[in-house]
């Protein structure tokens, strides 16, 4: 076989290939269109129960909660911000 046979060949191939493939993705797409008409009556079959608003905490109880900090807490939060410091110090 000669070099041009043998490009026709591989077009031919390709473009027998691109074509299947967009057959094929056209027919999904329509697939989907059909069944996402076929099942919107049950779109909200799943759907969780919307959760109740929960009340907003009272200024004393928010003020309460920074007081629940552990003293060893404390104390890597100090660390980390002194070694940062050092760090941007270029000790």
């Amino acid at each position: 076989m000669n070099l041009g046979a043998l490009l026709l060949d591989g077009v031919k191939a390709t473009v027998l290939g691109m074509a299947t493939v967009f057959f094929f993705l056209t027919l999904m797409i329509c697939f989907m269109k059909l069944l996402s008409k076929a099942l919107a009556p049950f779109s909200n079959f799943l759907e969780p129960v919307a959760a109740q608003p929960k009340k907003k905490a009272k200024k004393k109880e928010a003020a309460g909660k920074t007081a629940e900090i552990s003293a060893e807490d404390r104390v890597r939060a100090l660390a980390a911000i002194e070694a940062v410091k050092l760090f941007r110090a270029g000790k």
